[in-house]
């Protein structure tokens, strides 16, 4: 049995949401993982973008182009990285888009990369590899994922099911060759994303496969207009030895703060699904 856990936006930056400023957010962040390591046996985990706001088009823009920069990114991976399950992978997001080389430097790490364990094979997506090293503010810009590393993967997996995980999927820029190889490759199972804050489970259209897309939520603000829909947390995902696999979005006990009041959320998971 194979056990992950999947986050995405975290946002390590200068904002702060839900009435705690960006450290206090980390350090609940490290306390709630702390907590997860202590009960659940996870084997590594799978980190789908948005770890800070360094490249950012709005307000005073993206810290890495302030003057001097900053690598929020780096600071990331120094101080809250290791709290999470090891090993540790990572991929970008539209906020990190920091040229090949900065990004290896920075992570230690590619922008995309498979992961291969004995029970499944993960291709881990750069789905906003579009205009690197920016010298202006921007959030991004989406290409379509890489199909060659997707049947690099596939190449690799034998009979073992296949999972693409990429900060998003956008399926009105993606390719036939991507709609294609979903719809006809049964060892592609589920393909999991972040960006939208959210911890849903919507499908691929019939003609690219009918497949689950399983939302990574977030660490940091809901992408819903209800805050208390689309609580902090990360996604869970166990592959069994037959095969067979299920998920579910785990929330840790939290607080959440708006102006005039707060909820005390209690631990709970939600948006579960199972598949083989």
């Amino acid at each position: 049995m194979l056990r992950v856990m999947l986050a995405s936006d975290i946002h390590n930056c200068h904002a702060g949401w839900y009435g705690m400023s960006n450290e206090e957010r980390m350090a609940d962040l490290i306390r709630c993982l702390g907590e997860a390591k202590r009960e659940r046996d996870y084997d590594l985990t799978l980190c789908l973008g948005d770890v800070s706001l360094d490249f950012w088009a709005w307000n005073e823009g993206g810290s890495y182009l302030w003057d001097p920069p900053v690598s929020r990114t780096a600071e990331f991976m120094e101080k809250v990285m290791p709290a999470f399950p090891s090993p540790f992978y990572i991929t970008p997001g539209n906020h990190e888009q920091y040229a090949p080389a900065d990004w290896e430097r920075i992570t230690g790490q590619p922008r995309e990369q498979i992961v291969e364990r004995d029970e499944a094979v993960f291709a881990l997506l750069d789905s906003f590899s579009g205009n690197l090293g920016p010298a202006e503010n921007s959030d991004g810009t989406y290409r379509p994922v890489n199909c060659a590393l997707i049947r690099e993967a596939l190449g690799l997996a034998g009979k073992r099911p296949v999972f693409l995980c990429s900060h998003w999927f956008d399926k009105e820029k993606e390719t036939e060759e991507f709609k294609t190889l979903l719809r006809e490759e049964s060892r592609i199972r589920a393909l999991f994303c972040g960006h939208d804050h959210v911890s849903y489970i919507p499908f691929t259209e019939e003609e690219a496969g009918h497949k689950p897309i399983l939302h990574t939520g977030h660490f940091s603000y809901s992408g819903d207009k209800d805050p208390c829909r689309f609580y902090r947390g990360w996604r869970e995902l166990t592959v069994y030895d037959d095969g067979s696999w299920e998920s579910l979005y785990r929330v840790p006990e939290q607080v959440i703060r708006y102006p005039g009041w707060t909820v005390r959320m209690q631990a709970h998971t939600q948006d579960g699904m199972s598949g083989k």
